[in-house]
């Protein structure tokens, strides 16, 4: 099991400055030293939690052709609508995975929805018709602005915990560029796992800053054990209402490759890695994809650089980084 603090984040949002620093350290000690961190009392409601997975069961509950109607077609643009599943490949994203595996194509199992800020004009979202859904569009632009709002509280307790000037990290991330993923692995069989070609979602790190997790009791979520790389141990939930966070390849370029983005995968639950027959049940998540405003360098930053440790990641816009990794994994 990972050895991951939980941090209550209501102690540096409402505490006396002590206590905000020595809870933003830990924050960014967890970050360097897993990838990760769990916080409680987060800013995100109960009800809007609740209502991640209420609204999810009911999205992927419709028909193949009401989620047709927004399709996300293939491209290195950002993610907007549903993606069929296996549309997405994130077995591309890391080396490692090619290890072992049998020759073939290595598919994700897993069905998505994304979508960005309400106001994007640039890559508009794509929502299902109103009479196939009513109340969905409200409820995820109203998640979408508060994940952005943690996710700006969190760039804040980064700065404090890295002793970086205000703003370092927040203000990069304005005006909102972030995207919401709805997650649906339908149940799967053994046998078809342990034909090795498919897998929930294979070892990757995510492409933006950070990424704000909320998964169902199912488990099967695994980070790298650094002690021994390329092995993976359990993130288990312990409620649902907690926030699973993760470092993303941005925030590695930022500082320089101080603070390393976290390679995760999800597979069998802790309860089933002995099965050989019958299925894994369907899972239920949700990722809140903290990313750059489009324009912001997502190269090196001038804190994390000195003679001794040379800038190792180019200026290159976040949109341009984001559509160059994008396009990776489809």
């Amino acid at each position: 099991m990972a050895d991951l603090p939980t941090l209550n984040f209501a102690d540096f949002m409402k505490g006396p400055d002590w206590r905000r620093q020595e809870v933003a350290k830990q924050i960014t000690d967890s970050f360097t030293k897993h990838g990760f961190v769990k916080l409680v009392n987060h800013g995100i409601r109960e009800d809007i939690v609740d209502g991640i997975f209420s609204w999810s069961k009911r999205f992927f509950a419709m028909t193949k052709e009401q989620k047709s109607k927004l399709i996300h077609h293939p491209s290195p643009d950002p993610q907007r609508g549903w993606s069929y599943l296996g549309a997405e490949t994130t077995s591309k994203l890391w080396e490692g995975n090619k290890v072992g595996a049998p020759q073939g194509d290595l598919t994700d199992e897993k069905e998505h929805f994304d979508c960005g800020p309400a106001d994007d004009n640039q890559y508009p979202n794509a929502w299902p018709a109103e009479g196939d859904l009513p109340g969905f569009k409200e409820f995820m632009e109203e998640y979408f602005k508060v994940g952005q709002k943690v996710g700006l509280d969190i760039m804040e307790a980064c700065e404090v915990g890295l002793e970086l000037p205000p703003g370092t990290l927040a203000d990069r991330c304005m005006p909102a560029a972030s995207e919401l993923r709805l997650n649906h692995y339908p149940a799967i069989s053994m046998d078809k796992l342990k034909q090795g070609l498919t897998k929930r979602t294979w070892p990757h790190t995510d492409f933006g800053i950070i990424t704000l997790l909320f998964q169902d009791a199912v488990g099967g979520l695994e980070l790298e054990d650094r002690s021994t790389p390329g092995t993976f141990v359990p993130v288990l939930p312990e409620s649902k209402y907690e926030l699973v966070i993760n470092i993303s390849d941005t925030f590695q370029r930022w500082s320089n490759g101080v603070i390393r983005a976290g390679l995760h995968w999800v597979t069998n639950p802790l309860h089933m890695k002995d099965k050989t027959e019958g299925e894994l049940p369907e899972r239920f998540s949700s990722v809140f994809f903290m990313k750059a405003h489009r324009e912001v360098s997502v190269g090196s930053l001038p804190a994390f650089v000195s003679p001794e440790r040379p800038a190792a990641y180019h200026d290159i816009s976040a949109l341009q980084f984001h559509k160059e990794m994008t396009n990776i994994i489809y």
